[in-house]
């Protein structure tokens, strides 16, 4: 079974009543549980309680890191049922230990005024690229056993940085980097599931622009970054995952060991699709 179907079934979570679902968080090569798997799954949580409205925003926090090997359970509560809008709040736990708090807002379809900022000119084409998973082993083909776990990881989605950085040397350059991605392999989506992929897809390098100032990578030994909330709004959601989407990603703001990225996520035809917001911990550890 390829990495994206592996991730599609883990979406695939039970129902145990009318509000309450689990799923495994397991992940091959992950020794934690992803953040954007908890959003991803959360957000197929929250649309089972919801009839005839789409999800065009979410708020979340991370409130404690997850074990891989243990059941997440979600609890989904009904804030508000509206006729045009309805909101759900979607709570995540472990043991009993709450790990994720998600507030979702879902809205009936409508038309209306309409306006977007067009996609980046002059964008490298994504074919011509290399993946995130040829980059690394360019960057470490000398030391093999180096971050070999997250070289091994099966990928479900894809990656192509647009200006790919030295990992191992990092230089201190603008916080602003893009990428292409899409799912590693073509499968059967709904919108549910394209919007639970995009989201899985959006925690993603984010956190990682808000280090690039500093000339700084998250595989530095004395470096302790952990996502602290993510926002999404959804814009649109006709489109396809399995085809190009350009993640676009900048960090207007590092202070008080929190760094602040956003990103903007478009199709290949520059449909501007969904805006990412990410505040997360970014601490200097003391070298012994």
């Amino acid at each position: 079974m390829s990495a994206i179907e592996d991730l599609k079934k883990l979406l695939d979570i039970e129902k145990i009543s009318n509000n309450e679902f689990r799923a495994s968080v397991n992940e091959f090569g992950w020794g934690r549980v992803f953040g954007g798997l908890i959003v991803a799954q959360s957000i197929i949580a929250s649309y089972r309680t919801v009839k005839d409205k789409y999800l065009h925003s979410l708020h979340s926090y991370f409130l404690r890191g997850g074990d891989p090997n243990i059941i997440m359970n979600y609890e989904v509560n009904t804030l508000r049922e509206g006729r045009s809008f309805a909101q759900r709040i979607v709570s995540a736990y472990q043991n009993e230990k709450l790990i994720f708090y998600m507030i979702a807002s879902f809205q009936r379809k409508e038309g209306g005024l309409e306006h977007q900022v067009n996609i980046p000119d002059g964008i490298v084409e994504p074919e011509s690229l290399k993946t995130e998973i040829e980059i690394l082993n360019n960057v470490f083909k000398h030391k093999p056993d180096n971050i070999k776990d997250t070289r091994d990881r099966g990928r479900a989605i894809e990656f192509r940085p647009i200006e790919p950085r030295d990992i191992t040397r990092p230089k201190h350059v603008d916080p602003f980097q893009m990428l292409w991605l899409k799912t590693s392999k073509k499968i059967d989506l709904d919108f549910i599931m394209n919007q639970a992929l995009l989201a899985y897809a959006s925690d993603y390098t984010i956190l990682d622009t808000a280090l690039m100032p500093h000339g700084i990578s998250i595989f530095q030994k004395d470096i302790q970054v952990a996502s602290l909330d993510h926002s999404i709004w959804f814009h649109d959601i006709n489109f396809d995952i399995n085809d190009w989407i350009l993640y676009s990603q900048k960090s207007p703001r590092t202070k008080g060991n929190r760094g602040f990225a956003e990103g903007t996520l478009f199709s290949y035809d520059g449909n501007l699709i969904a805006t990412v917001a990410q505040e997360g911990m970014i601490r200097k550890m003391p070298t012994i």
